[in-house]
């Protein structure tokens, strides 16, 4: 009995963990304009680069089809969807879907 209820409770957990919000499917696209930078040394461990808008608004993004590093210190324009992706304390992860140098 006691195996019956763990594979239960497993299956049940398994299905629950595939699920993917529909919030982050369905998120609208922002675009911003920054300077991109290499992400470097951060207690939370997502996100591949930095896109600083200004000295109070920074957004750590990621792109599934885009190579980040050549735009590394360069003024882009970015447009970006909210991944809902986030640790306690750490940021908003976003996915840089399409990038322009300035």
């Amino acid at each position: 009995m006691r195996i019956f209820t763990l594979i239960v409770f497993i299956t049940i957990f398994s299905g629950f963990a595939g699920c993917k919000k529909k919030d982050a499917v369905n998120a609208a696209p922002i675009t911003q304009t920054g300077r991109l930078y290499k992400q470097t040394a951060v207690t939370y461990n997502y996100g591949t680069h930095v896109l600083v808008v200004d000295a109070l608004t920074a957004y750590v993004v990621e792109s599934t089809s885009i190579n980040l590093d050549s735009f590394v210190d360069d003024s882009v324009t970015v447009t970006m969807k909210d991944m809902k992706y986030r640790t306690d304390n750490g940021p908003e992860l976003y996915n840089v879907t399409t990038i322009t140098p300035l």
